[in-house]
């Protein structure tokens, strides 16, 4: 969709594959702007049915999220982001529910 103007690498190592813990970056370069971005993240397993996620950029953004699955295919996803250069600014929170027949 950005019709070629960014370049990505990434990097994904598992840690522990039975709690599928893993950790993962990211590297982005935008032609137009000649910016970088990157990004750090890990995930872990709480439980088979449970995991949490979160990544932190650069650039202060720091977001996680907890997703567990209730049904077979069916997850249900509370999320958050928050700027870590500017806190006084409002978080974002985002609930989802994904259902699958």
């Amino acid at each position: 969709n950005d019709k070629g103007d960014t370049l990505n690498a990434s990097y994904y190592h598992i840690v522990s594959p039975l709690t599928n813990t893993a950790v993962g970056a990211e590297l982005t370069h935008s032609f137009s702007s000649n910016e970088n971005t990157l990004t750090i993240g890990t995930q872990h397993a709480l439980d088979p049915l449970t995991s949490v996620k979160a990544r932190v950029n650069n650039y202060g953004r720091a977001s996680a999220l907890i997703q567990h699955e209730w049904r077979p295919k069916s997850l249900f996803t509370i999320s958050g982001e928050v700027d870590t250069r500017a806190i006084e600014k409002s978080a974002k929170i985002g609930l989802a529910l994904a259902l699958k027949p």
